[in-house]
Formats: structure tokens, C-alpha cells, sequence
């Protein structure tokens, strides 16, 4: 097990976003602190469930991380709704 696993991980996401080719994509990010000057990230995308980029997790998280995107793509895809939407906003 990797030997940061367990600490506590913070996610963030985007509203619903449109690629140059015209496809709808939500990106997820995901933080953890490992000293008080570094962090470990990663950031994901839905559709495709998959981390694009990351910087300290290891394979086996960034496998947890993508089970998690994929299978809490339903609550994850509410909140892009609602941070999508002007009137939420303020």
C-alpha cells in the first residue's frame, strides 16, 4: 500500500465544460498535502474515468481514484449541473 494512503484527500471539480470538438467533459481534481509546502494532485476527467495527470500518487491510487470517479459519476455529474448553472452562482 502506497504510504501516503489514508490521508486526507480533498476533491474539487468544474461545471460541465465543451472541448474544441464540441464534446461536453467534466475535470476532477484531486489534492492531498504531503508536507506544508508540497502537495500530491491528480486530475481526472468524466467521461473516460480516467486520471490524466498526477504528481506523488501511485499506481495503485490513481487506480482507487479512477474506481471512484467512475462509480460516484452520478453525484459528481449533479454537482457540475449545479455549478454549471449562473443562477447558483451568487
Amino acid at each position: 500500500m502506497a504510504k501516503n494512503f489514508g490521508q486526507e484527500l480533498k476533491m474539487t471539480q468544474t461545471g460541465f465544460l465543451t472541448s474544441k470538438s464540441g464534446k461536453t467533459f467534466i475535470r476532477v481534481y484531486f489534492l492531498r498535502r504531503r508536507s506544508l509546502r508540497e502537495n500530491d494532485t491528480a486530475e481526472g476527467i468524466i467521461p473516460g474515468y480516467k486520471i490524466l495527470k498526477s504528481d506523488g500518487f501511485e499506481e495503485d491510487e490513481i487506480a482507487a481514484l479512477e474506481f471512484y470517479i467512475k462509480h460516484n459519476r452520478e453525484e459528481i455529474v449533479k454537482r457540475a449541473k449545479t455549478l454549471s448553472n449562473p443562477l447558483n452562482w451568487l
